[in-house]
């Protein structure tokens, strides 16, 4: 839904050597992104800069860092306030039910058991062994509790633990009151400060501590360093040339260098190996990406290169292959942590006993539950300190350190130190979250590909201000090849799904493996269905700023079941829809093949996601030519890069072919003889009319 409200496209053009007809293409304002003002391509982004950054602009060599920290503090404080007042606009439009759906909230759980988490209290919320929805809220959430019919004001707040199908575990710092977990509560999703603060803090040691101080340079657009030389030592790797000289720029660097890479190009294969050589010379590297699922691809790849890796980050929100590596699994092993354990089963027996001591009549019953609860007190300071020391103990022997960005700040890294950061997935973080990895390290790496996804942004005034510009794609529109290698072959798609993403983003430039280049399921790696003409217009639901289209939502099943009946697995299908309305109504469509493993999602939900068929709704349909947030060239630059086997893009090229990107790709799809009609695709939808 985020993504919705921005029409942001790519700001490239022809200082980045590459798609500058895309630059074009992306200069159209958008007629209905949701942020009045907010334009697309590269207008609107070197608008931003000249407004923003000092001499002239955020691309610029060189820079007034201070102005642009004290820039990207307020960018932050205005993102921080439009999420806040989102929460609150939300709470006051939506109904419970409604907030649930959306899964804000879950109503009607009850406490179903009490512990404790190093030394905070810890509730188990319930609904009877049913499943749970509030599929937003999971662990680390901020949570409010409340009741359904009364507004209390010890509403107590908490972070969730872990999360299971049917029951959510709550950590509270002070003990909930009692009516918290007596009877039905209302649990809400709540705005977490934790991230804001982290990245404010991350900007002020940038300008005044050491560690920051040493980024100064590099930042302010100083011309990057690189040694004659790599340091090596050279490993055995089976890499192209791109990929090579990738790693030769990377190895040299004395501050910062870029891996560009495309889809399928095999950045984190690059990256890889950038770690392998830094462990080979006895070097402690950091490891670090915007989302979980990006830094657990990194723990499965270079734990399958033989190295040390120790996973920071809640274990519920890891994949359960890379569970093993996670700190806290490490540390349950370690002899520290086996004596903690025991400290707090003997805290948690004093503090029923303090309970039960309080509950008796006598004289001095008082007295001695407070003596209770001072000695469980320091038994679980003892065992807090003991944890610590194990931590610090698995994380000093590991070769590598992974964590998301914002999680860089945990306790467990407090003061930590690393020869190198490297950080995947770079694009899609804002430049306060990748300044947080800059921080801990003497030299860093930065892949991702700033022709994709950009952060996501909400606020309108944070957008048009720079934020959604990313630490990466500043510098390699700032300084070129002189910091960065693009890679080249890509080892995912057919030829003929890659040849227009490649002419119009790419400037050509990318090239299929033989092992990909002709792997199809059909005769047809690449169609595109024009709906012109069939009827199918678009809608917006009431009390949704989204839009669906309910015509295309049933032809995308309808094709979906084809590639089914062609034997894919349905795991390996996925359906792609540019507004988050059509996707819920294409899990409709297709709800009995959900639990088969066939997926239903936004763009954004498959960046840096492969299958083997996609098929591709582009939603828009109406008289005006209104194309909203798909004038945002990046958005479908990803839609586009995610089949191996199969593209099918369904939508109006009356409407879409308005914007010059779009009239490209339905010309193309003509001249290769992808072009199909929705008339003669689908006439048993339309009842044989």
């Amino acid at each position: 839904m985020a993504r919705e409200l921005l029409s942001v496209g790519w700001p490239g053009g022809p200082r980045s050597g590459i798609g500058t007809s895309l630059g074009r293409g992306g200069g159209r304002p958008a007629s209905d992104g949701g942020v009045p003002g907010t334009r697309s391509g590269h207008a609107h982004a070197c608008e931003c800069g000249a407004r923003a950054g000092a001499g002239g602009g955020l691309y610029v060599s060189a820079l007034d860092l201070s102005d642009h920290i004290d820039r990207l503090a307020g960018l932050l404080a205005a993102e921080r306030e439009e999420e806040r007042a989102r929460f609150a606009e939300g709470r006051a439009r939506l109904s419970l039910a409604e907030r649930e759906a959306r899964g804000l909230a879950l109503a009607d759980v009850e406490a179903a058991e009490e512990g404790a988490l190093a030394g905070r209290t810890l509730v188990t919320f319930a609904r009877g062994g049913r499943p749970l929805p509030g599929g937003r809220i999971g662990a680390g959430s901020l949570v409010s509790v409340a009741l359904r019919r009364e507004v209390r004001d010890d509403a107590p707040t908490g972070v969730v633990a872990r999360r299971t199908r049917t029951q959510m575990a709550v950590a509270f710092d002070e003990p909930p009151p009692e009516w918290a977990t007596d009877g039905r509560v209302v649990l809400e999703l709540e705005p977490s400060p934790v991230t804001w603060e982290r990245l404010a803090a991350g900007l002020s040691r940038l300008r005044t501590d050491r560690a920051g101080r040493r980024w100064h340079g590099p930042l302010s657009g100083a011309p990057p360093r690189f040694l004659p030389r790599p340091r090596g030592p050279a490993l055995e790797a089976a890499l192209n040339g791109e990929q090579r000289a990738a790693l030769d720029l990377a190895d040299r660097a004395e501050d910062l260098a870029l891996v560009h890479g495309p889809p399928g190009t095999g950045k984190t294969t690059v990256l890889v190996e950038v770690i392998r050589r830094a462990a080979a010379r006895g070097e402690k590297v950091l490891a670090a990406a915007p989302s979980n699922l990006a830094v657990d691809n990194l723990v499965e790849r270079l734990a399958a290169a033989g190295l040390s890796c120790v996973r920071v980050g809640h274990p519920a929100r890891v994949l359960p292959a890379v569970l093993a590596h996670t700190l806290e699994a490490r540390v349950a092993d370690h002899e520290a942590a086996r004596i903690a354990k025991g400290l707090v089963e003997e805290a948690l027996a004093l503090r029923r006993d303090a309970r039960k001591r309080k509950a008796r009549r006598g004289p001095g019953r008082f007295s001695e539950a407070r003596a209770a609860e001072r000695d469980a007190r320091a038994l679980l300071a003892e065992a807090r300190a003991l944890e610590a020391r194990a931590e610090a103990e698995v994380l000093d022997r590991a070769d590598v350190v992974l964590a998301t960005l914002t999680s860089l700040d945990a306790p467990a890294l407090a003061a930590r130190r690393f020869a190198l950061a490297v950080v995947d997935e770079a694009t899609q973080a804002v430049e306060p979250a990748t300044v947080l990895a800059l921080l801990r390290a003497e030299r860093a790496v930065l892949a991702g590909d700033h022709l994709q996804l950009p952060p996501t942004v909400l606020s309108a005034a944070a957008q048009a201000g720079g934020l959604g510009i990313s630490l990466f794609e500043r510098l390699a529109l700032a300084h070129g090849d002189a910091v960065k290698v693009t890679l080249a072959e890509q080892h995912r798609m057919n030829a003929a799904i890659m040849a227009f993403p490649s002419a119009a983003v790419y400037g050509g430039a990318l090239r299929a493996h033989p092992a990909v280049a002709s792997r199809a399921l059909d005769g047809a790696p690449l169609e595109v269905i024009d709906t012109a003409g069939r009827g199918f217009e678009e809608e917006t639901p009431e009390g949704s700023d989204s839009k669906q289209n309910p015509g295309e939502a049933d032809l995308a099943g309808a094709e979906a079941e084809r590639l089914l009946a062609l034997g894919v697995a349905p795991g390996e299908v996925a359906v792609i829809a540019t507004y988050d309305a059509q996707v819920q109504r294409i899990r409709e469509r297709l709800s009995a093949w959900l639990d088969r493993g066939l997926e239903v999602d936004t763009v954004d939900g498959f960046q840096g996601r492969e299958k083997e068929a996609v098929i591709v709704s582009l939603v828009r349909s109406n008289d005006r030519g209104e194309v909203g947030f798909l004038a945002d060239i990046r958005r479908m630059n990803v839609a586009l890069t995610r089949a191996r086997s199969k593209l099918v893009v369904i939508g109006d090229g009356a409407t879409v072919s308005r914007h010059p990107f779009y009239e490209r790709f339905f010309r193309h799809a003509q001249d290769v003889g992808a072009w199909r009609s929705a008339w003669e695709r689908d006439a048993s939808l339309a009842g044989g009319d």
